[in-house]
């Protein structure tokens, strides 16, 4: 499994206190109660639930970026197809995070870029960006020099977010009931084999159901440490079945089907006025990073 990323940390400032940052949106949050109902194991299939072609490979439900294990098979064209063309949008839509990003400034000549950008609030609704992975070392001198910065980030894309989460609530009603026949899940899967046929992420078409799941996020540590379990929400409204996956994301088993449209998610540009540089310790990280592993020198 991978590292995962910071979700809150506490930094102690050489000046003016601590700095509190964690993952949560400041504002008001719907809250809606849960309830568990079974936890889902693993069921494997001969053939691929997705498409029906021979199932020869094994599928973590949900993906394991998020925690998730291996569940069920699909087949080989689908399992990789899915994760490039869907998976970095899920995952940076988890994490809060914002890929391919660029700084700059009249201090630096040219655009600078980093990899990725945790974004992290304040107690009082101020937000903190965290740079992750490869960062170009300009960036620090754009950020050190202060004034005005002009920030590019490409937020992750809804649909197909949405379309990640389709297909793992899908596999997870499989793994507990089985395959299903007729409609409306001959639909769904019509929609997530338009996804597989894509050639590229900008060719991924708008799904309706997709755009149509009722999809709630659950901040702070997951409920369960279980990767899939059948769940349903309990609004005013009336219960909503769905799954609850990776402990975090509950997904509903229905979708309020329209000819949903979005557009394509566009870079958003951002102009910032950065001040002095505050210098401080990182205090707390949560969750802890894994323990470094000691090398052993061998011997010729």
């Amino acid at each position: 499994m991978r590292k995962r990323p910071p979700e809150a940390m506490s930094v102690n400032r050489a000046h003016g206190g601590p700095l509190n940052l964690g993952i949560e949106p400041p504002g008001p949050m719907e809250t809606v109660p849960l309830r568990l109902i079974e936890v889902l194991c693993p069921r494997m299939f001969a053939h691929c639930p997705i498409c029906g072609d021979p199932a020869t490979t094994e599928e973590h439900v949900p993906p394991q970026r998020l925690g998730g294990t291996r569940m069920t098979r699909t087949c080989a064209r689908c399992n990789n197809s899915f994760g490039t063309l869907l998976e970095a949008d899920l995952v940076d839509w988890f994490d809060e995070a914002w890929s391919t990003s660029s700084f700059q400034s009249d201090a630096i000549p040219g655009r600078r870029q980093t990899s990725r950008l945790l974004r992290r609030w304040t107690s009082d609704g101020q937000f903190v960006f965290l740079p992750e992975g490869r960062c170009d070392p300009a960036v620090g001198e754009i950020l050190a020099a202060g004034g005005d910065v002009t920030l590019e980030v490409s937020p992750p894309d809804q649909n197909r977010c949405r379309l990640a989460l389709l297909k793992s609530m899908y596999l997870g009603l499989c793994i507990k009931a089985g395959i299903p026949e007729g409609e409306p899940a001959d639909r769904l899967r019509a929609e997530l084999l338009a996804v597989r046929d894509a050639k590229r992420k900008a060719d991924v078409p708008v799904s309706p159901i997709a755009l149509g799941l009722t999809v709630l996020r659950h901040w702070g540590d997951p409920i369960t440490e279980e990767s899939v379990v059948l769940a349903e929400l309990l609004p005013e409204t009336g219960p909503v079945l769905g799954t609850l996956l990776a402990g975090r994301v509950f997904v509903s088993a229905s979708s309020s089907w329209s000819e949903a449209t979005t557009e394509p998610t566009e870079r958003l540009v951002y102009q910032l006025r950065v001040g002095a540089p505050v210098s401080g310790e990182v205090a707390t990280v949560h969750p802890e990073p894994p323990p470094k592993r000691a090398r052993r020198r061998g011997h010729a």
